[in-house]
């Protein structure tokens, strides 16, 4: 075991360096859960990672743009993503891998997928329908890729929300949506990926975690 435990130490440094690389690592604790903590340190707006290894990265900058309790909750958060267990999480990056390339194969074909459209359309009236058509090729694979996302992230919602209460939910969120800015595109994608905030909240509702 603890061989392995170094294998995928090795492996997370080495998987962390996308964020820009682990520049520490500590045991951190939350409502009542204790788990390692692979720290970094860059300026973008990812605040943490729940890693294919089942390792947690964190951003140290979250530490200094926010209070404990947004810092707890990421931590949680990304705690909650183990919720899907092993079986869960294979599958999870099986459909997520998969239909995230099939969405950047048809996101990048899609020009050429349109100007074929144009050019089988029997006539100016069907053209609509053929476009039509060609993008929902194109963009298919954004359906299960939005679907395994909000499954995911929503099972991590509700494991934060079940350790620090659903008050002090609301007030993180608050918090993070007023100290964040979001370009176009970064929001589109943050649609694409996250649930809904009122999904996690009708969710949170039926699983009886207190007055959402």
């Amino acid at each position: 075991m603890a061989v392995l435990g170094k294998i995928q130490s090795g492996l997370t440094h080495q998987y962390a360096k996308i964020r820009g690389g682990v520049t520490d690592t500590s045991e951190y604790t939350a409502g009542g859960v204790s788990r390692t903590v692979y720290w970094f340190r860059n300026d973008s707006k990812r605040m943490g990672d729940y890693s294919p290894l089942g390792t947690l990265l964190m951003n140290e900058q979250a530490k200094d743009d926010f209070s404990m309790n947004v810092v707890d909750y990421v931590f949680l958060h990304e705690v909650g993503h183990d919720q899907m267990g092993s079986i869960g999480r294979t599958l999870f990056w099986a459909i997520y891998l998969s239909s995230g390339l099939l969405l950047i194969a048809g996101i990048i074909a899609l020009p050429s997928t349109l100007l074929k459209a144009v050019e089988s359309a029997p006539s100016t009236v069907m053209l609509p329908v053929y476009i039509a058509v060609a993008v929902g090729i194109s963009l298919g694979a954004v359906i299960p890729f939005t679907l395994v996302c909000w499954v995911d992230e929503t099972l991590a919602e509700l494991f934060a929300i079940s350790k620090i209460g659903i008050s002090q939910y609301r007030s993180v969120l608050k918090e993070v949506k007023e100290e964040s800015e979001a370009g176009l595109l970064r929001k589109i994608c943050i649609r694409i990926q996250y649930p809904p905030e009122a999904l996690i909240f009708w969710v949170a509702r039926k699983r009886g975690f207190g007055d959402t």
